[in-house]
């Protein structure tokens, strides 16, 4: 998503945004706008790991310097917050963007969401990075810097309004316009219906496919569940889906979802209450559903092709009208300008 965002920025006028991440790997979309500076470099290899620690530093120094704004996703690149010292005595504004395991509180989390409570007792994946300490240490680097967030409608939920009393409202983003539609065919008697988690237990992977496999046998349909693949692959197959299901244990949708219903796909999910509070449009079209009805509302759409498309349709209205990197870049300039 940063690097989606540096990408399109640099197409409006008199602006010049570079992207820097510290990892690439097969989730990530790599742009022009893209700097690939690996943090880590192994010590067998001494002389290399001593070059590799002043010289990122040093580059780390000269973009901090070359920028007027430091858009932040996740939390500061050094422990000791060096970069983030540097960005404050050099008097750079400084915006926080918290995308997921950096802020949510699993304490806050599990008072109002049964599921993840059951999933972060049973294998949870993040479980020994997400935590309530985690999510206010985070919080606490920023608001010393006073850093502005700028937040999606999950991560509201999970904002100290003790350190930050205000947040704007900051949809996630995507290239939608890269990607052509390709909605639910009206005569699919045999709907295919896809699951690509990068986290089984936090997308509640297996009781998705025990419910899948219950309705099997009641109904023809075609199931695709793709795992550790390159995100490229992972497309493909969702462009042919009838149904795309995303997760049905955190209470809320992010990139997987989004790709989706670019696509013009069906997306079933599970949205929590709390972020349609907390500012997600109430025109959203994504199938709510959560493990004690899932049989129903994949039942439900199995067997209306015309269901489908209409939501397939919706999907993709919803996505350009509040995802669309190149509208939220527009909006990115208002905030830096303001």
């Amino acid at each position: 998503m940063p690097s989606l965002t540096a990408e399109c920025m640099n197409h409006i006028k008199d602006v010049e945004a570079k992207c820097l991440t510290i990892e690439a790997h097969k989730y990530q979309a790599i742009t022009q706008s893209t700097i690939v500076l690996p943090k880590v470099v192994s010590k067998r290899k001494p002389i290399k790991w001593l070059h590799n620690k002043l010289f990122f530093w040093y580059k780390i120094k000269k973009l901090i310097k070359w920028a007027d704004i430091l858009h932040y996703t996740w939390m500061p690149i050094f422990k000791d917050e060096r970069d983030l010292k540097l960005a404050k005595k050099l008097g750079k504004k400084i915006y926080i963007e918290w995308v997921g395991s950096d802020i949510r509180n699993p304490v806050y989390l599990q008072s109002i969401n049964k599921y993840y409570k059951q999933a972060f007792e049973n294998g949870y994946e993040y479980a020994s990075f997400e935590s309530e300490k985690q999510s206010l240490t985070n919080q606490q680097s920023f608001a010393k810097r006073q850093a502005v967030p700028l937040l999606c409608a999950e991560m509201r939920m999970y904002l100290n309004k003790n350190l930050f009393p205000h947040s704007t409202l900051l949809y996630q983003r995507i290239n939608c316009f890269d990607i052509k539609p390709q909605f639910p065919s009206l005569q699919n008697k045999k709907p295919i219906l896809v699951h690509s988690p990068s986290a089984k237990v936090a997308k509640g992977s297996f009781i998705i496919d025990e419910v899948i496999k219950q309705l099997g046998k009641k109904y023809e349909l075609e199931y695709i569940l793709l795992h550790n693949m390159p995100r490229e692959e992972v497309l493909g197959y969702i462009q042919k889906c009838d149904i795309f299901v995303d997760q049905i244990i955190c209470g809320s949708y992010g990139m997987a979802s989004m790709e989706a219903m670019s696509f013009g796909k069906p997306v079933v999910c599970y949205l929590m209450p709390q972020i349609f509070e907390n500012g997600l449009d109430a025109s959203c079209p994504i199938v709510n559903a959560n493990p004690d009805n899932l049989y129903e509302k994949l039942e439900d759409l199995i067997k209306d092709a015309t269901k489908r498309n209409e939501i397939g349709k919706q999907s993709r209205i919803f996505v350009e009208q509040f995802h669309d990197v190149n509208k939220i870049a527009e909006q990115l300039l208002t905030i830096y300008k303001s």
